[in-house]
């Protein structure tokens, strides 16, 4: 079932439960996320949840409606420009055999793996099969990319489209959306594919990961893919359901990173010119490619970002909150964009041509969010080495972590 302000089937007769401070929708019980007021129209006090807001208001005055939809089969094909390799077929026959047993499963693949075209053949059979399949990552960045991919791929399919203010509906049969989508959802889809499983703001978010149990069917699966899992994933779809890729679609390496020690950090506070940072932007833009600059804090991108620009043209910063986010990540992929400055936000699911990476105080980030830092080199045949470097004042147990993974990756071994 779909939940839907202008359904024709009561769910709830109110959203919220303002005695117990329970929202049905999205299933929070956090007293600090729910708002009362005196509705005048109504004359009665109303209590609203804040925690879905975004999604419209879910609250005591109004019942919760829905509507039912059929499952419908479709005669549904994809095309690939490339043929996949003989462990990506494998991995993507565990996965449609998942699909088939309704069993859960874990594709632990290095980042550029090909993860998402990896899915493709379960989907098809899921489709053809006249299952309800939802292609979830935590955020827009990552969704949108996916939606471009998928219809690329699946010409024939209308593909649903959602996320905080935007909404391409069709049949709900076939829908990428982000994780908060899914609190419309109740028993819903029979495929679940989570990009980015561990990523903010589903990763030690109850309520997020409640959802997507609760907007599956019965005997649907869900489909987990990931380059740095948790114990608890695996303990979610159980170890022998987890599925390794260790190498890149095109078989190269993963880059290495290079460490080199300066503190960027105290450069700033005294005013100074970051000396290495701007030899490596200088070194990198003489070889003829982009680079992404990498700041652990917004406070800290906004001190460096001027400095940066005055010094390099083509230069851009962007960070969650930045009103210009989307347009500035796509100058970046239309190549209009040579030095772009950014926080953890683009650490995941995006991809630009002729990339190296720096880490500006690498020592303050955490090991899986530096692997992740790391998958954004090399990821296109037509360049599939790239360079990245560590910025770091002193040499920490996460860095050391992210060196050792990848040249695990390298050697074919995972840590699972």
């Amino acid at each position: 079932m779909i939940l839907k302000s202008n359904g024709n089937i009561q769910y709830k007769p109110s959203g919220v439960d303002a005695q117990k401070m329970h929202c049905f929708r999205c299933s929070n019980r956090d007293r600090s996320l729910f708002h009362t007021f005196l509705d005048t129209y109504l004359n009665k006090r109303v209590t609203y949840c804040l925690n879905c807001i975004n999604l419209g208001r879910s609250d005591s005055a109004r019942p919760l409606m829905m509507i039912d939809s059929k499952r419908t089969k479709e005669a549904c094909s994809y095309h690939l420009d490339f043929s996949l390799s003989e462990v990506q077929q494998s991995a993507s026959k565990r996965i449609v055999e998942a699909v088939k047993q309704g069993t859960h499963i874990l594709l632990y693949a290095v980042t550029g793996a090909g993860k998402t075209e990896i899915t493709f053949e379960a989907i098809k059979y899921a489709r053809n099969s006249g299952k309800r399949v939802a292609f979830v990552s935590p955020r827009i960045d990552v969704v949108k990319e996916i939606h471009l991919r998928l219809t690329a791929a699946f010409k024939n399919s209308e593909i649903d489209l959602m996320y905080s203010g935007v909404k391409v509906e069709y049949t709900h049969s076939f829908t990428v959306c982000t994780a908060h989508q899914l609190y419309n959802y109740i028993d819903h889809f029979d495929v679940i594919i989570v990009d980015e499983y561990d990523a903010f703001p589903l990763q030690g978010n109850p309520q997020l990961l409640n959802a997507i149990d609760r907007a599956l069917s019965k005997s649907g699966s869900v489909v987990i893919m990931t380059a740095t899992p948790t114990k608890k994933m695996i303990r979610y779809v159980g170890r022998e359901n987890v599925v390794s890729i260790t190498r890149r679609y095109h078989g190269k390496d993963l880059a290495v990173p290079n460490v080199i020690y300066t503190d960027i950090n105290k450069a700033l506070e005294k005013r100074k010119t970051p000396v290495k940072l701007f030899d490596l932007i200088r070194k990198i833009q003489g070889d003829k490619r982009r680079v992404l600059v990498f700041v652990p804090r917004i406070s800290m991108l906004k001190q460096l970002a001027p400095v940066v620009e005055k010094a390099f043209e083509n230069t851009a910063s962007v960070y969650s909150a930045d009103a210009e986010r989307y347009g500035k990540v796509e100058m970046m992929r239309q190549d209009d964009t040579d030095v772009l400055l950014t926080t953890t936000i683009l650490e995941r699911g995006v991809t630009f041509n002729r990339l190296d990476v720096i880490v500006v105080q690498a020592d303050e980030f955490k090991s899986d969010s530096l692997i992740q830092i790391c998958g954004r080199v090399g990821r296109k045949t037509t360049d599939p080495v790239g360079n990245i470097y560590f910025l770091s004042s002193c040499h920490t147990g996460d860095i050391r972590k992210t060196i050792k993974v990848i040249r695990q990756f390298n050697r074919g071994k995972t840590s699972v």
